[in-house]
């Protein structure tokens, strides 16, 4: 590897686990300590200029021929004016949102370019199991503070050295993810039953109903896909029949447009609320319907988003000085739409629905099987556009920074 190219990729990682780093440890409880918040935010915006600077290498790179001479190429152009106008929305959503989490997120996948997902993902997975491990243990030794919430005045709910008892479900869920990705043929039913129990561990610790439900279906299927030799054949079998292949066309066309689905599952929800069968799917979800309705009448939608201060029970358990106000969206396509407005929040879909085709193309059912997990997840938790987590989002860095048809160099 040419040593210029070596100092490129370290460039990403260090902005990538720095970034990674500092934004899982702003969801725990190691914020109260002296500095450690300002620190932390420091971090990310040095990961941030690390960022930057591997993107404008890469451009750089793109204004050199082949002969070696330095030019304006016709590729350079075209990647510049895309760039230009994503990062002219990013800037004006988070400018009118105050929300800096769309700039971070698009520098970083932008400085992907160039590296490969699986390395990312090998990477990634025992970063975050050693970070995940420290704060539990960190909780257990009293070092970090464990939070203690009550449900229905008798179910006691533990934070775990996290901000909140569904943060630490939520963590392990896409721990999940990222170990599994890996699995192309599934998981052994030894290695499920483990996973099964640890699962079930942190749910009777957090009670965080939703993510251990998430968690289990994850682990069924993938300890299915395990076993994967002994029911392929009938599957063969099944797939020559007309009826299931046209079960599979619709099924296909459900994933692929899955975001946009669930976004208008959403929209009807809310639409209906509160008819008496709306209510009840509002109850089941932890009155994320009601909120998002409560939200959209209280601050409205907007084309670049709003500046709205959301008020939430994580890393206070004081129930009675925040229930008046709270008003937190748990849904991460309410909270885009909320927060960036509509022009963003329609960028994003269209960007994960072209991913759910491009994972689909690349023939992994086990990567669009989590992929689509993650989106549904997405709908009762507000992990969407957090990189620190949501780690496919590394897999849509080539719809960002690709040239334009017709741009590229010819070969």
């Amino acid at each position: 590897m040419k040593h210029a190219d070596w100092m490129r990729q370290r460039l990403f990682w260090s902005a990538y686990l720095l970034y990674l780093v500092a934004t899982t440890l702003q969801f725990t409880m190691i914020t109260e300590l002296a500095m450690a918040a300002k620190i932390l935010t420091l971090a990310r915006y040095l990961a941030f200029a690390l960022a930057g600077v591997k993107i404008l290498w890469d451009f750089a790179l793109l204004c050199r021929e082949e002969q070696g001479r330095w030019k304006l190429t016709r590729e350079a152009i075209g990647c510049g004016v895309k760039y230009a106008l994503m990062a002219a929305l990013v800037l004006a959503v988070s400018w009118t949102s105050g929300d800096t989490l769309l700039l971070f997120v698009l520098a970083l996948l932008l400085a992907s370019k160039g590296m490969d997902l699986d390395r990312i993902f090998q990477v990634t997975l025992p970063v975050q199991l050693a970070l995940f491990g420290l704060i539990l243990l960190a909780s257990w030794l009293g070092v970090l503070p464990d939070l203690v919430y009550m449900r229905d005045q008798d179910t006691v709910r533990h934070a775990l050295g996290f901000t909140y008892p569904t943060v630490t479900m939520t963590y392990f869920f896409f721990l999940l993810v990222v170990a599994l990705w890996r699995c192309r043929k599934g998981i052994s039913i030894r290695t499920g039953v483990v996973l099964l129990g640890i699962s079930g561990l942190l749910f009777w610790l957090t009670d965080a109903r939703n993510g251990f439900l998430l968690s289990w279906v994850v682990i069924l299927v993938e300890m299915g896909l395990g076993q994967q030799h002994r029911w392929e054949r009938w599957a063969q079998k099944m797939s020559q029949k007309s009826w299931v292949r046209g079960l599979c066309r619709v099924v296909q066309h459900g994933y692929d447009y899955c975001a946009v689905y669930l976004s208008l599952l959403l929209v009807g929800l809310c639409a209906l609320y509160p008819w008496k069968p709306v209510a009840l799917v509002n109850q089941l979800l932890s009155d994320r319907i009601r909120l998002t309705v409560q939200a959209v009448g209280d601050y409205g939608i907007h084309w670049l988003g709003n500046a709205i201060e959301w008020v939430g029970y994580g890393g206070n358990v004081d129930w009675t000085s925040i229930g008046s106000r709270y008003n937190f969206v748990d849904c991460s396509y309410s909270l885009t739409l909320l927060n960036y407005g509509v022009l963003l929040s329609a960028g994003v879909l269209v960007v994960l629905v072209l991913l759910s085709k491009r994972l689909r193309r690349q023939g992994s059912w086990n990567h669009c099987f989590l992929y689509t997990m993650v989106l549904g997840c997405c709908f009762i938790e507000p992990r969407l556009l957090e990189l620190h987590l949501n780690v496919i989002l590394f897999a849509a860095a080539p719809i960002l920074y690709a040239c334009p048809k017709g741009l590229g160099r010819k070969e």
